[in-house]
């Protein structure tokens, strides 16, 4: 079993070479490189809010960015080709701003990348997110340095599984409904619906003016948001990275806080990857030895019984960057296929299945729920 568990660490190896190359790409300006006039760089003004913005620090080109990739042809729109961040495009498209040139060549790349979701999932968060990999990063070092705070964010994460485990939200403090609709995401669907709220009324696109993913990888869609309000062609202002610092810095409080609690496009990708049919982790309960005895245990009839369970608890879940209840079958649409429950398992209780059934077939048994518990409140206890 050891020997599996080393050859499925190169899964872990492969996603971390996979994070470090799209971090490149995405944070060092490539585009300085390649030359010629089939390949037209446009290139942005970094200034500072201190300092005249007629006197840019430095200028970057802006090849790179996830949220916006021209693919071809940057100068020249019928040409080129689009890969469109969706949650930048939606806005976009809301503002009612896009021109007719660009109008279909957005529409394409935004169904391009819903495609992708529903190939692969949110697998962006896991192998290719430049802050992803940041915030990840930072969490590693916190792991192997900073012991103390390793420690409480160890108690935070145990009290975030008691809140989320729990029937009756109210039993460990009176805060915990707020504490529970912020591990359930509410802040980030609640940015989510905010930012395209705020696209027609606003006339820009209002979130990418602060994502923390368009500021360090220099997106189109966050350089128009921040031209609308300076009137001024591209200007990038270097103080606005202090956004994706403190998104990295709130790991201090729990591992990846920004990603799971904060991220609106995280939020959105995980509504559309609910439709994702593959490459999920299924429980083998006959192995899984948090569902009691596996059947070929061979501790069972010594004192031993029982020191797995309290020495694994629920090892795959601690390791789960989206705090998925995996155990108890938990819905996987914000699964990234990282692939670290797989190969956490000391058990092999845990396979990848190729095809699966979507996550949004679950909304049924979601509203079921909800009648049966709007009904046991309206039947009044009797008295004895």
């Amino acid at each position: 079993m050891k020997g599996k568990t080393h050859r499925r660490k190169y899964l872990r190896y492969l996603r971390w070479t996979s994070k470090i190359a799209f971090l490149i790409l995405f944070l060092i300006p490539i585009a300085y490189v390649p030359s010629s006039q089939y390949w037209q760089t446009p290139i942005a003004p970094v200034t500072s809010v201190f300092l005249p913005i007629d006197k840019p620090l430095f200028r970057l080109p802006l090849d790179e960015s996830p949220c916006s990739i021209w693919l071809s042809g940057w100068s020249n729109p019928v040409l080129g080709s689009w890969l469109v961040e969706p949650l930048g495009a939606i806005q976009a498209l809301l503002t009612g701003k896009v021109g007719e040139v660009l109008l279909v060549a957005t529409l394409v790349a935004l169904f391009l990348v819903v495609a992708l979701l529903l190939v692969f999932g949110v697998a962006f968060c896991s192998w290719a997110c430049p802050i992803g990999t940041m915030v990840d990063s930072f969490d590693k070092f916190v792991e192997k340095f900073l012991h103390s705070i390793e420690a409480k964010r160890a108690i935070t994460r145990a009290r975030n599984m008691q809140i989320r485990d729990s029937t009756n939200s109210n039993f460990l403090c009176k805060a915990c409904p707020v504490s529970k609709a912020i591990n359930k995401g509410a802040v980030a669907n609640g940015l989510l619906i905010g930012s395209f709220v705020a696209a027609p009324i606003l006339g820009f696109n209002g979130f990418c003016l602060v994502c923390p993913i368009g500021i360090s990888t220099r997106s189109l869609f966050h350089l128009k948001s921040t031209t609308y309000i300076t009137k001024v062609v591209n200007p990038i202002f270097i103080e606005l990275w202090i956004i994706p610092i403190l998104a990295i810095l709130l790991s201090l409080k729990e591992r990846r806080f920004f990603c799971n609690k904060l991220c609106p496009v995280g939020a959105l990708f995980g509504g559309i990857a609910s439709l994702n049919p593959f490459i999920k982790p299924k429980i083998d309960p006959s192995k899984c030895i948090m569902k009691g005895c596996p059947e070929d245990c061979k501790d069972s009839s010594i004192d031993y019984c029982g020191t797995c369970r309290y020495e694994d608890d629920r090892k795959c879940e601690k390791v789960c960057p989206a705090n998925i209840n995996l155990v108890d079958n938990g819905s996987l649409h914000r699964c990234s296929k990282c692939f670290e429950c797989y190969i956490a398992c000391d058990h092999d209780a845990i396979k990848m299945r190729a095809i699966g059934k979507p996550d949004i077939f679950r909304l049924g048994g979601f509203f079921r729920k909800l009648k049966a518990r709007r009904s046991k409140k309206k039947v009044a206890p009797t008295a004895t």
